[in-house]
């Protein structure tokens, strides 16, 4: 008994960014995990044709996962102003008109507008995937809905994904490697300040208003909700830099563009070091595709039963996993009892051969878990 083979899509020519690939190879051991489901011009979440299912399972193919602004740290946006490739002119138009809009637009970087903020953290789940007021800024839609600043995007949007080849096993990868580039682009995008020379007044005004990822996501007062931002306002944040906006980005850009792993870690200190060190462990056992001594059935949610199939959701409820009836009733043989017996005992009692790579899928997707002998 196998899995069925999932269909080929298309896959974007590299997973991270070039800034983040070279940093994040300098880092690894090995190669990046390859994410089949992780697509855009064949969305693994669009609905399939002639399907069942509800429509919570699905996005819109007119917004995808694009509905969420990104949060770009300033050397980014200065990459993107200096990427000269006229495929890259829609982005760079996009970027330029956030500037303008001046909401959100700080020495750090463009964070998120208040009230698009707002309506990302009310309207969740239910609007992620299929809201179009919450579209990207950055979205093509005429250009089949890829992505304007693909080259440059930040680590949200290079590390987030609705499934992955090895479920739970792939997300905690991924979720590291995020959070590790959210450190990263926190620090540098200050170290950039510094190094430019932003003045103490501007950095006292930023830094206390930073989050996690060094930008937030400005007030909820008139002006926030509003969508504008007052003239005192924007030249308090901006200091002397006012009217040079681009100018900063493009030298904190210019900054960064140079570093290496070694480099960033420097830079970042101990942070980035930890954060480092969680995504070394994590990629290490994606790496490792071996069975468990011991395993033990999870607990998991059954969402529809049929037949011959059975679907459950465990780990993301974007990913969930249809499993042969079959299989999910020789399920209690799993235990605690060491994995081999479980399987033989599957076998010679109910004559089903259940294959070694089957069930390492089940231990990725938390069906099954490891457990210790008692």
């Amino acid at each position: 008994m196998a899995a069925a083979p999932s269909r080929p899509r298309w896959q974007p020519p590299s997973t991270l960014p070039p800034l983040y690939a070279g940093w994040i190879d300098g880092l690894l051991a090995g190669p990046l995990p390859h994410e089949s489901e992780a697509t855009c011009e064949d969305c693994a979440m669009w609905p399939p044709a002639g399907t069942s299912a509800g429509p919570d399972l699905f996005f819109h193919r007119d917004t995808k996962c694009c509905t969420y602004t990104p949060e770009i740290p300033n050397f980014l946006v200065g990459r993107i102003l200096d990427d000269p490739d006229p495929a890259l002119a829609p982005g760079r138009a996009s970027v330029e008109r956030r500037i303008a809009a001046r909401v959100g637009v700080t020495p750090v970087g463009l964070s998120r507008p208040p009230v698009q903020a707002l309506l990302y953290r009310h309207g969740m789940p239910a609007g992620f995937g299929r809201a179009a007021s919450l579209r990207c800024p950055h979205y093509r839609a005429e250009a089949g809905g890829t992505c304007g600043i693909w080259r440059h995007r930040n680590g949200v949007c290079s590390t987030w994904f609705c499934k992955f080849g090895r479920g739970a096993t792939g997300e905690q990868f991924w979720h590291a490697l995020d959070q590790l580039l959210a450190i990263v682009e926190r620090d540098l995008a200050r170290w950039c300040l510094l190094e430019i020379g932003v003045d103490s007044a501007v950095l006292a005004r930023l830094l206390p208003r930073g989050t996690d990822r060094g930008m937030d996501d400005g007030g909820l007062d008139a002006e926030g909700l509003d969508g504008t931002v007052s003239a005192e306002t924007y030249r308090a944040l901006w200091g002397t830099w006012q009217g040079r906006e681009r100018d900063l980005f493009r030298r904190a850009a210019a900054l960064v563009n140079g570093l290496g792993w070694t480099d960033v870690v420097r830079i970042g200190g101990a942070n980035v070091a930890a954060f480092a060190r969680v995504v070394v462990d994590a990629h290490r056992r994606h790496g490792d595709d071996g069975l468990p001594a011991r395993l033990a059935v999870a607990t998991f949610q059954t969402i529809a039963v049929g037949r011959e199939r059975v679907r459950v959701m465990t780990y993301n409820p974007y990913d969930p996993l249809e499993l042969p009836r079959l299989l999910v009733d020789v399920l209690p043989y799993f235990d605690g009892r060491p994995t081999a017996e479980a399987l033989r005992r599957i076998r010679d009692e109910r004559g089903v051969n259940v294959q070694p790579d089957l069930v390492r899928r089940l231990v990725d997707f938390g069906v099954l878990i490891e457990c210790a002998w008692t």
